[in-house]
């Protein structure tokens, strides 16, 4: 007999939310003309939105660093290892891990942001300075020209306390909105450096000049010791054979002072023994050189880090304005669903009030 009434229960609560699923139905479509004109609503305010509000403009770098120097220098290392069974590639990984966080932080760093706010780029033919476009996009100009500031000042070496104060206002607001310094694997070394902004020019331009300065300052920074002992070497070399060169000299003159030298008269025979000598001394430095030049040379080719360029910003930029498909579906899946819930919440608000 209980099993009769659970059947029963069962189906009368099953009929129930059928009845209750079809009295929704009916009262949704008795209200299709509200449907509509709202879904039409929500979905023109949405495309108004999409199409007249500015996009922020994306201006994306992606690079690959690699420095041959590091797996050079792990050379002996990793012979090491290996006959120990210890697999080097793990400490060569780091060290490529340790370069990028380097660079990383370079971009986010403040002089870096200061001298690309400073750099100049061209826009219609133009040099303008990256910090006045700034101030321009941000509605500062006016703000600024009443406490004096004049952009072409910024041109020059030593800042005033006021422009100071103003660019570290601005790389705080960059860091804070608008930069984008992101490493998309970590078992890779490409690096992606972006810049945000509802001015494309200014989101192109910033992110280019900025990604030249800091590699510049990279590549610099890593190759300064040897190109310096390159440097010095050239410099040596030059002047041993500046002065190989005179003792040539010396000897051929010495040679044709003396025609008919003779042999037995060895005092006669010393001045050209000592200028040969002078000339073969000379020769062996300078060969010595040379080839501690050429070895520099090497050394400071492997020690040169590689910064390969894989995308860069090309206008017209990506921006966060909405495709018309993408726009119209999205539009029209929010407008009937924001409808079709209110009126059921209303409809349930107003049954228990009854």
């Amino acid at each position: 007999m209980s099993d009769k009434n659970n059947y029963i229960e069962e189906n009368i609560s099953i009929s129930y939310i059928i009845d209750g699923i079809k009295d929704w139905f009916s009262f949704i479509f008795s209200k299709v003309r509200v449907v509509i004109v709202g879904t039409l609503i929500i979905m023109i305010c949405i495309f108004s939105y999409n199409y007249i509000i500015n996009p922020v403009y994306y201006a994306r770098t992606t690079f690959v660093l690699d420095n041959d120097s590091s797996s050079g220098s792990m050379g002996d290392l990793s012979s090491l290892a290996s006959l120990a069974g210890v697999n080097a590639s793990s400490f060569i990984d780091a060290s490529s891990l340790f370069q990028i966080d380097n660079i990383q932080e370079l971009y986010r760093s403040s002089s870096m942001l200061k001298n690309t706010l400073i750099s100049t780029t061209l826009i219609n033919k133009r040099e303008v300075l990256i910090i006045e476009r700034l101030a321009e996009a941000e509605k500062l100009i006016n703000k600024w020209e009443k406490l004096g500031i004049i952009f072409e000042d910024f041109k020059n070496k030593s800042l005033t306390r006021q422009q100071d104060s103003l660019i570290k206002k601005s790389i705080e607001l960059i860091r804070k909105e608008y930069l984008f310094v992101h490493k998309p694997n970590r078992k890779t070394t490409i690096l992606e450096i972006g810049f945000n902004h509802k001015d494309e020019i200014l989101a192109k331009s910033f992110n280019e000049n900025l990604v030249s300065i800091v590699n510049k300052f990279y590549y610099d920074t890593k190759t300064l010791k040897t190109s310096s002992n390159l440097e010095i070497l050239k410099k040596q070399s030059d002047s041993v054979k500046n002065v190989l060169d005179e003792s040539i000299l010396a000897l051929a003159k010495i040679d044709q002072n003396i025609p008919n030298l003779n042999n037995l008269d060895k005092v006669s025979m010393v001045p050209y023994q000592m200028a040969m000598i002078d000339v073969q001394s000379n020769s062996a430095v300078y060969g010595e050189i040379v080839k501690q030049l050429e070895l520099a040379k090497v050394t400071h080719r492997n020690n040169m880090p590689l910064i390969q360029i894989i995308d860069k910003p090309i206008l017209p930029l990506e921006n966060s304005r909405w495709k018309f498909l993408k726009t119209f579906i999205l539009s029209f899946t929010i407008g009937i669903s924001s409808i079709v819930l209110g009126l059921s919440l209303k409809r349930i608000i107003n049954s228990k009030q009854n």
